[in-house]
Order: C-alpha cells, then sequence, then structure tokens
C-alpha cells in the first residue's frame, strides 16, 4: 500500500505545481478587430489621405496674374503721369560719352526776391539776389530762373542766360545729341511755368528736354520727365535727367 501512495502523491504535486504556473503566466490581449478599431478614431480626423501620385496642373485661367514687364527699349514712366523720350546715348563728332546726372528748377518764394542759376555742364543750380531780372554773375550758368513780379502765382519766368545757345527739344523730336546740338540755336524766351496752354504751345512739356550747347563747348541736353503743379511757392516745377556730352579737346 505504501508504495502505491507515493507514486500518487507524486502526480498530485505535479498537477498542483502545474496549475500555479498557468495562473501565474501573463494574459496576452486578443488584438483589436477592424470594426472596433475603425469604430473608436475620431470624427475629426477621418479624412482621405492625400494621394501621393504626382498630377499636373492644368493652367491658370486667372486674370489678375501679374502682366508682363515692359520690354527694355520702351519709354519709361514720369512721375507725373507722362512718358520720357528714349534718349540715344552715342556721342556726337567731338564729344566723348554722355555723363548721367539731374536736374530741377525749385524757386524761393518771392518775398525772398531771389533768382535760381543753373548750370547745364553740372546740373547744379546757385542763387543771388533778383534784380529786376538782371544777371549779375552768369558764372558758366545757362538757365535763368527769376521772380518776375510777386503776386502770389506765377511770378516766376525761366529763359536762357543771354549769349548762350539754350533751345527746346520738342518731345516727339529725335532725342539725340546731334538733333540737341542744332536746337540750341533757336533760344529759350521766358517762360511763364504756370500758364500751361503758353507752355504747351513752346514745347515746354513731358517728354521735350532744354538743349544747350554749354559754355564748356559740351552738348547738354535735358530732359523734362517731371512737371509738378503748384509746387514749392505756389510755382510749377520741372525736373528730369541730365545728359552732358563733354568736347573732347
Amino acid at each position: 500500500m505504501a508504495g502505491i501512495a507515493l507514486p500518487l502523491l507524486g502526480i498530485v504535486a505535479s498537477l498542483v505545481v502545474g496549475m500555479d504556473r498557468d495562473d501565474a503566466s501573463p494574459t496576452v490581449a486578443a488584438p483589436p478587430s477592424s470594426s472596433a478599431s475603425s469604430d473608436s478614431v475620431d470624427p475629426a480626423s477621418s479624412e482621405e489621405p492625400e494621394p501621393t501620385a504626382t498630377t499636373t496642373t492644368p493652367a491658370s485661367d486667372d486674370k489678375s496674374e501679374a502682366p508682363p514687364l515692359d520690354p527694355p527699349d520702351s519709354p519709361l514712366p514720369s512721375g507725373s503721369g507722362g512718358a520720357a523720350s528714349k534718349v540715344d546715348l552715342a556721342p556726337p563728332q567731338g564729344h566723348g560719352p554722355a555723363r548721367e546726372s539731374s536736374w530741377g528748377l525749385v524757386p524761393a518764394p518771392c518775398t525772398n526776391y531771389e533768382q535760381q542759376l543753373i548750370d547745364l555742364d553740372t546740373g547744379l543750380s546757385r542763387v543771388e539776389k533778383e534784380d529786376n531780372g538782371r544777371i549779375e554773375e552768369p558764372g558758366g550758368a545757362e538757365l535763368h530762373y527769376w521772380p518776375d513780379s510777386c503776386t502770389g502765382g506765377g511770378d516766376y519766368r525761366l529763359r536762357g542766360v543771354p549769349n548762350t545757345r539754350v533751345g527746346l527739344l520738342r518731345a516727339d523730336d529725335p532725342h539725340t545729341a546731334e538733333q540737341c546740338r542744332k536746337v540750341s540755336n533757336t533760344g529759350l524766351p521766358p517762360l511763364d511755368l504756370n500758364d500751361s496752354e503758353t507752355t504747351e504751345q513752346a514745347g515746354f512739356v513731358i517728354g521735350a528736354a532744354i538743349c544747350s550747347v554749354t559754355t564748356e563747348g559740351a552738348v547738354a541736353m535735358a530732359t523734362i520727365d517731371h512737371i509738378n503743379e503748384g509746387g514749392f511757392a505756389g510755382e510749377n516745377t520741372a525736373s528730369g535727367t541730365l545728359y552732358v556730352w563733354p568736347k573732347v579737346s
């Protein structure tokens, strides 16, 4: 009997140990089913993924696209709405390449009794006391801007300095140094820049130019790129680009 009992106890002990090991092993959770996974997705993030394939976008018909750039040889727009004429920079015979700078007319109030003298070799201007239109010292200037009266508007006049070669190149004339030299013999009589009818008839408009063979023998072309009406001190002002072909000695 004792011999039979011992094997039975061994079998019972083995069964108990096996049951303990089964209880201690971790439980592996089953993977969620596809239906459960889709039910737990946030509706706000349920958008379809963007396609990865490369697509070709057709040309847009949007009319708001930027316009093409102007061709390089087109005239440049001026600040007052006109168009500045294109200048041929080829030097005339006996002259060197053009120098480029700026020029302008900006008068003082007439009660200052000042006149402005402009040297077209450089574009620089200076002032001296006004003496009823008389010039004390020209100093190489070609343009004279002085107060002819003092009534509060349209007081100033522009003219070529006496004994200089100054003329007006019209806007539709070829803007070449040779043409500028020719018109410099025509003279520039006194002009009231506030009288638009008179200045237009004379050809003093945007796109035109004041031309001179200067006291130094250079050919100068002062293009009229801007005319500002009722500018400083109630006077119309003008300004632009100055091209100077210096004389070759």
